[in-house]
C-alpha cells in the first residue's frame, strides 16, 4: 500500500500559509549614519565623563601628539591648576634644572611668610628646552594665562647656537604647537586642544612600537612624581661631583667639543629679549640662573668664562626692562643635595626654594620690586 507521502498527494494536508515577503534589508547608509550616531553618542557621553568626573586625574594618560611628553605632563598640569586655584600668579621657566630644582609649594609658603603675600606658583621646566623655544613658550602661557610674574631660569648652554635645536625642532614644528604660535587652527589641532577623548586616545598612538610599554611606563611614573605645582622630584644622590668633569672621558667629549670657546649667540639673546618683552604687557620678568656647582663651568673653560658671560648678559636683560636676580652662592648647597653637577634633588630643591624665596623678599622688601599677582578673572584653562 503506497501512502500518501510517498504518491505527493497533500490534498488532504492542511494548508501552509505564504510567507510575507520579505522585509527589504537595511541600506548601507542608513547602518553607516546609525553606527555614526552610535560612536558621537560614546564620545559624547565619555567628553562629559572625563570632564565632570576624577576620570583625567584616574587614567592621567594625556597627550597633545606631541614627541615631547615631560612637556605635555607639564602643559596639563598647569591647565588643572589655574582650574583648581582660579588662576597662576607666577611661572617659572626654564630646563630641567627648574624641573627638579624648585618646589613652587616650598617658595610660595617662604614667600609668604617673609612679605606677607600669597602667591600662586607654577613649575613650567621642561627639559631640552633651552632660551630659543622658551621664548615662544613664555609668550603663548602669558596669553592664556596672564600670569603677573615670569622667572626665567637662564643659563650659559641657553646661548650656545647648535644646543637643543633637534628639541626645538620638533617641538615648534608640530602641527598643533604651529596653532599655539599663531598658525592655522585645524579641526585636528583644535581637538587636540579641546577634546579630552582624543587627548587620552592619543597617548596610545605609538601602540605598535616595540618600546611603547617601557616609555609609557616611565611617563606614568613622571605624572606620579610630578606635583600638581608641576615640581619633579628627583631622589637621586649624585657621586664624584667634587671631581671636574673630565674631556677625555667619552661621554664628556660631546659637550666639550659643543660648549669649548663659547661665545653668546646673538640669536639666542634675541630670544631672551623676546621673554623680557612681556613686561610691556604688564608682566613683571625675572631673570635668575641656578646655583649649579663650580665644576659645571669647565664645559666653558672655567668659572672666568661665566663672569665673562654674565658681563654681557645682565646689562642686556636690564637694557630690556627685565630685572636680574643673582641665584645664591653655590658653596651653599652641600653635596648630597645634587644630582650632578648643574642638578639638584629633593634635598637642594628645598634648600634653593627657600633660598630663593628670600632672595625675592629682600627685591621685594629694599627695593620694592615684589612678584606681582595675576590680574583677576584673567586665567583661562
Amino acid at each position: 500500500m503506497v501512502s500518501q507521502e510517498q504518491t505527493g498527494n497533500t490534498h488532504n494536508q492542511p494548508c501552509v500559509p505564504t510567507p510575507a515577503r520579505r522585509q527589504r534589508p537595511r541600506s548601507l547608509l542608513t547602518s553607516l549614519l546609525l553606527g555614526a550616531c552610535l560612536f558621537l553618542g560614546l564620545l559624547f557621553v565619555f567628553e562629559g565623563l572625563f570632564r565632570w568626573t576624577d576620570l583625567d586625574r584616574i587614567f592621567g594618560w594625556r597627550s597633545l601628539g606631541t614627541y615631547h611628553g615631560q612637556f605635555e605632563i607639564k602643559w596639563f598640569e598647569l591647565r588643572d591648576y589655574v582650574r583648581s586655584h582660579g588662576g597662576v600668579d607666577v611661572l617659572l621657566l626654564g630646563n630641567s634644572m627648574v624641573n627638579t630644582g624648585i618646589d613652587p609649594d616650598v617658595l610660595a609658603t617662604e614667600y609668604e611668610v617673609l612679605t606677607g603675600e600669597r602667591l600662586r606658583v607654577f613649575n613650567f621646566g621642561v627639559e631640552g628646552l633651552t632660551v630659543a623655544p622658551n621664548s615662544h613658550l613664555a609668550r603663548v602661557l602669558a596669553a592664556r594665562y596672564h600670569p603677573g610674574s615670569i622667572l626665567f631660569f637662564t643659563e650659559m648652554r641657553d646661548y650656545a647656537a647648535g644646543n637643543g635645536v633637534e628639541v626645538e625642532r620638533r617641538l615648534l614644528a608640530d602641527e598643533w604647537m604651529k596653532a599655539r604660535l599663531g598658525g592655522k587652527e585645524t579641526v585636528r589641532t583644535w581637538l587636540k586642544e579641546n577634546s579630552r577623548v582624543v587627548q587620552h586616545l592619543l597617548f596610545f598612538r605609538n601602540w605598535s612600537r616595540s618600546d611603547f610599554l617601557d616609555s609609557s611606563l616611565m611617563l606614568a611614573r613622571r605624572f606620579a612624581d610630578t606635583t600638581t605645582s608641576g615640581y619633579e622630584r628627583d631622589a637621586n644622590v649624585g657621586k664624584s661631583i667634587e671631581i671636574p668633569p673630565d674631556p677625555a672621558d667619552p661621554d664628556e667629549q660631546e659637550n666639550f667639543k659643543l660648549f669649548t670657546n663659547f661665545s653668546i649667540d646673538p640669536g639666542r639673546l634675541e630670544n631672551l629679549k623676546s621673554i623680557l618683552d612681556l613686561h610691556e604687557d604688564g608682566t613683571l620678568v625675572v631673570i635668575t640662573e641656578m646655583p649649579v656647582h663650580a665644576n659645571y663651568f669647565t664645559y666653558f673653560g672655567n668659572e672666568q668664562a661665566h663672569e665673562n658671560y654674565l658681563k654681557k648678559l645682565v646689562p642686556f636683560v636690564e637694557k630690556n626692562g627685565g630685572i636680574f636676580l643673582p641665584p645664591p652662592a653655590w658653596q651653599r648647597f652641600p653635596l648630597y643635595s645634587r644630582v650632578d653637577h648643574h642638578h639638584l634633588n629633593a634635598i637642594g630643591a628645598v634648600l634653593h626654594s627657600r633660598m630663593l624665596a628670600q632672595n625675592l623678599a629682600v627685591l621685594c622688601l629694599d627695593q620694592s620690586t615684589c612678584l606681582l599677582p595675576a590680574a583677576d578673572g584673567m586665567a583661562s584653562p
